[in-house]
């Protein structure tokens, strides 16, 4: 009973600090929950403290992290770092230090696509197409986004975009994903996963009603990968995502631009 208090205490801990450091930023309660759930880690089994110790490590180093959506050089910089460091230093720890690289896998398949792979790809792309750009406009949620047309900027920005979006699968699907599901059932882990996934993009600027799409999509990403085992793939449907957004950003903030979109 005491290790299963610790283990999922020292879980539910990490979900409330999350909630609180990222999308409502409430940065002194989240580090008191966060203090809270490290030190819940004390009841758990040894080995499973050791893992979970590490995402509460990854989140500290994002609520440290300066996460909004300017292309502006130095901020890329200040951001991007951090965000390295969020999926570097588990990596290193767990191959280097605890000699488990099982535990976190970039599993980079070869195999092509299967025709039910595309099928589903080209589902995201007209879910995003009639989605993105209605979230966008009922809620105002471009405006999160600064666009300039000039090419420069126009290349950041899809730059940017696609590399969060990588990101996001390799810290949410393979880093959490990956070290939780060692410990849970998978169902547990990936309910976890898809929190704090949807927790960091509503910081990033996914507000309003974005949540809502966003839960379910994290949700579908893990058993994406449960199944497929695919690191190619699912980064294939997240930017496949982000592709739209790119664009329906453009056409949202310069409406004579790329008029492309059915809901806006």
């Amino acid at each position: 009973m005491r290790e299963l208090i610790g283990k999922y205490g020292s879980v539910a801990l990490l979900l409330v600090a999350a909630m609180l450091i990222l999308p409502l930023e409430q940065k002194a309660e989240g580090y008191s929950a966060m203090l809270a759930g490290v030190a819940m880690l004390a009841l758990a089994e040894r080995r499973f403290a050791k893992h979970v110790f590490l995402l509460f490590v990854s989140l500290a180093i994002l609520g440290s992290t300066p996460i909004d959506t300017s292309i502006d050089l130095q901020h890329i910089v200040l951001m991007g770092v951090p965000l390295l460091l969020a999926i570097g230093v588990p990596y290193v720890v767990f191959r280097y230090i605890y000699q488990e690289p099982e535990i976190i896998q970039y599993h980079f398949s070869r195999h092509t696509f299967t025709r039910s792979q595309v099928g589903y790809i080209f589902l995201a792309l007209v879910v995003s197409y009639l989605l993105l750009p209605f979230w966008m406009q009922s809620t105002g949620g471009y405006m999160n986004w600064s666009v300039a047309t000039d090419p420069q900027s126009l290349f950041v920005l899809f730059l940017g975009t696609n590399g969060l979006g990588i990101w996001d699968e390799l810290f949410f699907i393979v880093t959490a994903l990956g070290i939780l599901r060692h410990h849970f059932p998978f169902w547990q882990a990936n309910l976890v996963q898809a929190v704090l996934f949807t927790a960091f993009l509503y910081e990033l600027g996914f507000q309003g009603w974005a949540p809502y799409a966003i839960f379910p999509f994290a949700l579908s990403q893990g058993l994406v990968f449960k199944y497929t085992k695919n690191l190619v793939y699912i980064i294939a449907i997240h930017l496949t995502i982000d592709l739209v957004l790119y664009l329906a950003l453009i056409n949202a903030h310069h409406p004579d631009l790329l008029p492309i979109f059915i809901t806006r």
